[in-house]
Parts: structure tokens; sequence; C-alpha cells
């Protein structure tokens, strides 16, 4: 008999090797894609909403310079250009960064408001992504002697409508230093100017909802002094 030195492997082992065998790498050198760009925001009014009619200063992007650990701000102005009282309001896409004060208020014919943007974020905000929406409604000068949260109810229909983009430059550098003590206190300063102003909102409230209230007992009481003299 004759023998074999050699071994037959069985066709199974031999497809187990070839799928785990690890998938070949592509060649060296080549160039890593770009990430994609973040398409611009559309910040166009949306259908139904009217174009804004008084006259803003910047009129197309708010410029907001960013230091760690600094708190900064920049002048809105906002001109009446009409013939009639206005009332404003300013909304932001994060309250924990941006403070506007005031956020609510009334223009005069002819008149200007300064309103003043604050940012006060610890990371250099992300781009493209941020923005302020400013709303205004005629109003009576009877009205303009009112609290503006009497106008700006939640069924209340603006008569012009803008968004304006936030944009942050960056003055950071290398040797920046870290937030000392000051702008600690001046954090602290901040978040109690926003418990005040919600605690003065909160008793104007309540002193425009008491007005409300002794208007109503007067009505009751006239209607009574009627029914009394008809008896």
């Amino acid at each position: 008999s004759t023998y074999r030195s050699s071994t037959t492997v069985p066709s199974k082992y031999l497809l187990f090797q070839m799928a785990a065998a690890p998938p070949q790498q592509p060649p060296s050198g080549g160039s890593t894609p770009a990430p994609a760009k973040k398409p611009p925001l559309n910040l166009a009014n949306k259908p139904g909403e009217p174009t804004f009619q008084l006259k803003l200063d910047p009129s197309n992007e708010i410029d907001l310079t960013w230091t760690k650990g600094v708190s900064s701000h920049v002048d809105m102005k906002i001109t009446n250009n009409t013939p009639d009282h206005q009332s404003y309001k300013v909304k932001c896409t994060d309250n924990n960064i941006f403070r506007v004060r005031p956020p609510l208020g009334f223009v005069e014919p002819g008149q200007t408001q300064i309103i003043k943007i604050f940012q006060s974020s610890m990371t250099l905000p992300e781009t493209n992504r941020h923005f302020f929406a400013l709303y205004h409604k005629k109003c009576t000068a009877d009205d303009a002697k009112k609290q503006p949260r009497q106008i700006w109810k939640s069924d209340t229909k603006p008569d012009g409508v803008v968004r304006l983009l936030a944009v942050f430059s960056s003055t950071e550098s290398s040797s920046a230093p870290m937030p000392n003590e000051k702008t600690e206190e001046s954090k602290m300063d901040a978040v109690r100017e926003a418990k005040e102003d919600k605690k003065e909102e909160k008793k104007e409230e309540k002193k425009e909802e008491k007005k409300e209230d002794k208007k109503e007992e007067k009505k009751e009481d006239k209607k009574e002094e009627k029914k009394e003299e008809k008896k």
C-alpha cells in the first residue's frame, strides 16, 4: 500500500477561513471628506405673517461678541415710522443664553426705543442656530398707558413680524484668563435681576387683576342699586 504524506483539508474549514478574513483597507493617502455644512436658517416670514413695518437698527442680523466667562450686550433700536402708537415684543431662541431688556414695550409715532440684548453663554454658541423674533402691534394712546402684557395675549395677532439671525464673533485667545470672582458676581447679579423682573411682572399682574375685580364689584353694586330702586 502507498502512504500519502499530505492530508486533505475539509472544504467547510476553507469556507470558514474565507469568511473570517478581514476586509481590505482602502489605500492610504486618500483625503477624508469634509463634514457637510448645515443649511442656513430659513428666517423668512411664515405664510400669513405680515411684513415688519417699523425701522430696525441693525436690520439684518444681531452681531454679538463672545469671550469665555464674560457677559456682553448690544443695543438695538426700534423706530416707529408709522402715524400710530405701536407695541412691540421681542423673543429669543434660548432664555438661558440671552436676556432682552425690555422685551415688551411701546413706541410713540416718530420715536425710537432702545432695546438691550445680553448674552452670557459659557461656551461659544453654535453658528447658524440662534435668532431673535420681533413683533409689533398697532394700539391707541390709551393702550400705551397700560401694561404691554395686556396687548400681547396668547391670541394676539401681530401687524408685523421679522426674525434676525444672531451672529457671534469670538475674542477668545489661548492666553485668555479663566472666569474670576467678579465674573461670577456678574452672573449672580444677572440671576437676581431676572428674579426681580419676574416679581415685578407678578406684582403688575396682581394690580391689574385687582383693578378688574373692583370694576366688576362696582358693576354688581350698580345692578343691585337699580334692582332696589325698581322695588
